[in-house]
Order: C-alpha cells, then structure tokens, then sequence
C-alpha cells in the first residue's frame, strides 16, 4: 500500500491532487487543517492537510510495457492510417476526454460538499466570543444555522486577530456580508423622459396582504409619481377584496377592472395600453394545490406581465417560505415583496428566502396605512434587524 500526504489551500484542491496522483481508488485515510506561515502566530494561512492511501497494483505491467509488447506481436502497419481508422481514433480521444471532464465534476462537487461540511463542523464556541455573541443572534433572529455559520465562519478568516477584538470592526463586517446577500431593491422603476409601459402582477398565497399592497403601490404611483395607473383584479374568490380595490380605485381616480378568465384579462391588459403602470392583482394560491397553481399559470401568460412580484409574509415560517418560493418556480417570478414587517420581531427568514431563491427584494410592508407603510426594501437596515440582540 502507498500512503502519501497531500497539502493545499481547500478541501477540494487537495482532493484533485489526491485524484490525479493515486487515481479513483484512493482511499482518504485522515484530514486536518492548520495554519502555515506567518509571524509570531500573526497573518497565517490556512492550509488543508488530506492524508490517502492506494493499493499497489504490481500484478499490472506498466502501460508503456504492455505497449511495446502489443506492438511487437502486431504485422508491420501501413504507413498511413485511413481516414476511418483517425476518425476512430479522435472519437476515442473525445470520449475519453468527456469521461475524464465528467469525473472531475463530479469530484469537485464531492469535495466542495465535503469542504463544507468540514467547515461548518466547527463548533462555534471554538471561534472569539464577540463572533459566538452575533452567530446567536442571527439564529435567534431566525437566521438558517447553517448559512449564520458560514457568515461566522468568513468574519473569522478574513479579519485578523487584532480586528477580531474590536466589536466595531465585526459588526461592520458582518453587516457587509448581510448586506452582499440581501443586494440592492429593485423596486418598479421609470426612466426619466420616457414613456416605458410597464405590467406588473402580484402573486402570492392567501392572507398574504397582496390586495392592501397592491393599493399602497396605486397610490403611490398615481398620486405621488403622477403615473397614468390601472388596477386589474382577478381575485374573484373573494367577494370583499374586489368591493374594497374599487372603493380605493374611486377614492384615487384609479380604474379598477374585475376579471373572471384568461382571455378577460388579456383584453383588459389591451385595453388600458395607454397606461404607465398596469398592477394586476390574483386570487391567493394555495402552494400545495396543483390545480390552483395551474390555473394561475393560465392568467400570467394572458397578462403577459414585464414582472412578477411573489408577495410573502414576514410572519410565515422559514421553512415554509422556501417552500412557498419553490412551488411559484413555474411562473417566472422575478422580485419578492414581504409584508407585515410590523407584525414580527425576527427577520432572519427574510435572508434565508433571498439566499436560497437568488430572487431580488423590492419592497416591504409595515402596516395598514395606504400609501404610507410600504417602503422599498433597505438592505441596511434590514441587516441590522437581523443581527441585533433580542
């Protein structure tokens, strides 16, 4: 057996040279990682230690031996090979080749998996107390453990051992990264002098708040923009919901349409082509209810809106607002907008959804008031929401 110890700067590095040095059949015998270089303990980097182990194969000859052994007992070859037999030979070649890309694929997914893992293995109460303080509160702010370890884990290997004291400098840094996640809003925009129509639906399940939204939005382009603005509804299901979008409609000089198939909604989209902003308002969607979800779908193509926003509850939990994200993949939904931000003391969930989604926010809901509670969503000062003490 040939034991041999591989060093490099990540998990995966070292693995491809395990891989490219003993093969497939390697066998990872330990991994460790330390520290290498610096100055008295100082500005160190840190390596990754793997230690492998193959079987030596010595009933096998060498390839080069087999080699001239096959080509001793072979006729002499023509001079020149047929074009058929170089076709042959270069198909080989790229099949080879395409196993060999293949393969290192999908080892490089297995070490980055397992680099993660190994990362995130770390207790946390390894790390200075101040990053084991705001790894707290990001989970008690409902921040995944997972994703609020590796936010940690960044602070501890790019900020030095002085700064790692100094609380300013890790709450500004773990502010940054908060923020890298939850990016810039995109909120609905014009461009000065110019007349870009826009059609924006808003979609979401029920009790979500997208009714209250939808006017809040209204108002705030009709009367505070001064935009030509048209409401569609097509949330039929209830009763209630319309009588109060054509009240507000009257109220702000906003027509109101009400819709009950696809095809309606196509002509009332047409219709009001002369409009700024078209806001088209659907029935609340249950996420498991395939038929629903299905029936949505049809209205969307009708509408054929330059955006979809998903409406979602700040209050809902985590969990289920990845899934509710996940089953609203089929109609292209392109910003998220969270209500009830006044109605919820952690705000972790907002992050999760954003990171795993890689879905842009734009706005935020803060309570009943139309046009007043709906802001477009800071990344500021949702950050610092999410990592404060509760």
């Amino acid at each position: 057996m040939r034991v041999k110890r591989f060093v490099a700067p990540t998990m995966q590095e070292a693995m491809i040279k395990v891989k490219l040095d003993m093969g497939k059949e390697a066998v990872i015998i330990h991994t460790r990682k330390f520290k290498e270089g610096g100055f008295l303990g100082l500005f160190a980097r840190e390596m990754v230690e793997v230690t492998a182990a193959v079987e030596d194969k010595l009933t096998q000859a060498p390839a080069n031996e087999k080699r001239a052994e096959k080509t001793n007992n072979l006729t002499p070859a023509p001079v020149a090979a047929t074009s058929a037999e170089i076709t042959g030979q270069d198909n080989q070649e790229a099949a080879e080749n395409l196993a060999v890309q293949r393969e290192l694929a999908e080892m490089r997914s297995l070490m980055e998996k397992m680099s993660e893992q190994i990362e995130l293995s770390q207790k946390i109460d390894s790390y200075p107390p101040i990053l084991q303080k705001y790894y707290q509160n990001m989970v008690t702010n409902d921040i995944d453990d997972r994703l609020a370890k590796k936010l940690v884990k960044a602070i501890y290997t790019n900020l030095t051992p002085e700064e790692l004291g100094e609380e300013e400098k890790v709450c500004a840094t773990l502010q940054k990264n908060l923020e890298k996640i939850l990016k810039k809003a995109k909120p609905i925009t014009f461009t000065s002098g110019t007349k870009t129509k826009q059609t924006i639906a808003l979609v979401g399940p029920t009790g979500v708040g997208k009714t209250t939204t939808i006017a809040k939005l209204a108002a705030t382009f009709s009367i505070v923009d001064k935009r030509k603005v048209a409401l569609i509804t097509a949330d039929t299901y209830r009763i209630a919901a319309v009588e109060q979008l054509k009240t507000f409609g009257d109220i702000i000089g906003v027509p109101v349409d009400v819709v009950y198939t696809p095809q309606e909604l196509k002509k009332a989209v047409q219709r009001h082509s002369d409009k700024d902003l078209i806001l088209i308002d659907s029935a609340g969607r249950s996420h498991k209810n395939g038929l629903q979800m299905s029936e949505l779908k049809g209205f969307l193509e009708a509408a054929n809106p330059s955006d979809i926003f998903l409406v979602l509850s700040s209050t809902t939990k985590s969990k289920d607002l990845l899934e509710i994200v996940e089953s609203y993949s089929d109609v292209s939904v392109s910003r998220l907008i969270f209500t009830k931000l006044d109605e919820t003391s952690s705000y972790g969930a907002i992050l999760n959804v954003v990171s795993k989604s890689k879905k842009a926010l734009s706005y935020v809901t803060v309570g009943q008031s139309v046009p007043d509670d709906i802001e477009v969503a800071n990344s500021a000062q949702l950050a610092n929401l999410m990592m404060r003490e509760r």
